[in-house]
């Protein structure tokens, strides 16, 4: 039994350090795609940031014109009496 243990020790021990470099391998790899991953992420927020930034920029626009008409509106002698009423 001993001669069996000690005939296997180093296939044992290859196997082993064979399958820690495998998955070491496997490791990088998986990093090196979530980075990649998260770079496209990045961008992708950046866009949407911009989008958002452009809709908020829209509607304040749409509301300044909005207010604006309103008190055009409200200068005209029949509808600011309607709405005095």
């Amino acid at each position: 039994m001993q001669e069996t243990t000690s005939i296997l020790t180093p296939i044992m021990q290859f196997g082993f350090a064979g399958l820690s470099a495998v998955l070491l391998v496997i490791l990088v790899w998986l990093i090196k795609e979530l980075l990649s991953i998260l770079k496209e992420t990045n961008r992708i927020i950046a866009a949407n940031t911009q989008a958002i930034q452009s809709v908020d920029e829209n509607a304040r626009i749409v509301v300044n014109t909005t207010n604006a008409l309103k008190d055009e509106i409200y200068k005209r002698p029949c509808i600011a009496r309607i709405h005095v009423d």
